[in-house]
């Protein structure tokens, strides 16, 4: 134990399954761990990777769809871990699919504290986005899990689906959800919202976003400040990407700009095909540094998602160099981009909105004072100052429940 803080000693550790295509969340994983690192907090982390499915067998392809329900030799070997740490807390980032819910009923045993950060939708949605052939879907959170297997919503696969129904309907049976989990932390309001109106108990659900590391957000200036309109991310369809070329192709006065796409993607070969011009420039995969570079020199970020975002990075980027924000008006976004003071709302999938919104963003008078609002707001909510201190109140704060009982052991 390192550091006291608030009168209580942290020790802390992160617990996290990888994807096999490394994403947002683990970025945030590193981040978090090196921002408590930074200031003092000693931290370890617990993590499998599922790269280690491709090397299983069909026996144990089919034993590790059972165990993503609750695994027992995961239990084990996760309780065995904590003994030896002995850490103060465990932060959870993600079970799913290899280290199961069994790792909550580990610490549970030992009687130590749990936070889990809710990343995406999937205690509530099998496919963890609520989107359906491209269209928001709420049938699992209104009616019944179960219409997630008729149309195999994980993986697109009715097989695959249902160990993943399995996992979330018997744990919320056996009260896993509400029960074993000291503390969620939700990205926004909306998130937070959503679990509640799925049963998660309110009072267990702080609100605390994601946030961008000083020396990101100092990158080096790539190119010269422009009128640039930019994308950043996967060209996938729930990002909306094809929905924004087609607005800036409507665009009538385009102001000597240029609409930049960063980034890769299964749709980025046909988009390219359709859209590359002198006024569309598709330039690929770029690094962190010269994405920053691109962030600041850039006049708007636009995010056109038709899903519901969890908490984009690329907002935080943006708005850490004092770049607006055009969005789409849809869940998260509606919330973490503030229309005509962050940036501009769009309505959700209406091509020509988005045009009139373009046409407004690119002749905004108050554009100055768009991008000092948005520093401003950076630096209240989503610096790592702001974020170190939510996280170390939620810690302290929830280790003190559990030493006085508040929080019952099972």
């Amino acid at each position: 134990m390192t550091v006291e803080e608030g009168g209580i000693k942290i020790k802390v550790l992160f617990v996290h399954n990888y994807y096999q295509q490394s994403g947002g969340e683990d970025r945030v994983v590193d981040q978090e761990m090196a921002l408590l690192r930074k200031n003092g907090i000693e931290v370890n982390l617990y993590s499998i990777h599922n790269d280690v499915i491709e090397e299983y067998g069909t026996f144990e392809k089919l034993k590790t769809g059972l165990e993503t329900v609750w695994s027992y030799r995961e239990y084990k070997r996760f309780k065995n871990y904590l003994i030896k740490q002995k850490p103060d807390i465990v932060h959870v980032h993600n079970f799913f699919p290899l280290l199961s819910p069994s790792i909550y009923y580990a610490c549970n045993k030992l009687n130590i504290p749990i936070v889990q950060t809710l990343h995406n939708y999937r205690l509530m949605c099998p496919a963890a986005t609520f989107l359906k052939e491209d269209k928001i879907c709420e049938k699992c959170l209104n009616a019944s899990l179960f219409n997630s297997i008729k149309y195999g919503c994980y993986r697109g696969s009715k097989v695959q689906t249902v160990p993943v129904v399995s996992m979330i309907s018997i744990n919320k049976m056996l009260g896993t959800w509400k029960n074993k989990v000291d503390r969620y932390i939700a990205l926004t309001e909306f998130a937070k919202n959503k679990f509640v109106s799925s049963g998660l108990p309110e009072k267990k659900i702080t609100v605390k976003g994601n946030f961008l590391q000083r020396n990101q957000s100092e990158g080096p200036e790539l190119i010269e400040n422009s009128n640039n309109l930019i994308f950043v991310g996967r060209l996938s369809p729930e990002k909306g990407v094809e929905d924004l070329l087609e607005a800036w192709n409507l665009v009538s006065e385009k102001k000597n700009s240029k609409l930049l796409i960063i980034g890769e993607g299964p749709e980025k070969k046909r988009l390219e095909k359709m859209y590359n011009s002198e006024n569309t420039v598709f330039l690929g995969r770029k690094s962190s540094d010269e994405v920053m570079g691109y962030m600041k020199s850039a006049k708007y970020l636009i995010v056109p998602s038709i899903w519901y975002e969890g908490f984009p990075m690329t907002i935080v980027e943006a708005y850490s160099v004092g770049t607006p924000v055009i969005s789409s008006k849809i869940g998260s976004l509606k919330e973490v981009v503030i229309d005509e003071e962050t940036g501009f709302h769009f309505n959700y999938r209406e091509i020509d909105n988005l045009r009139q919104v373009l046409e407004k963003a690119l002749d905004y008078e108050l554009h100055n004072q768009m991008k000092e609002n948005v520093l401003s707001n950076y630096k209240e909510k989503y610096s790592e100052e702001i974020n170190f201190k939510k996280m170390m109140f939620i810690y302290n704060e929830v280790i003190e429940e559990k030493k006085n009982g508040q929080i019952s052991a099972v």
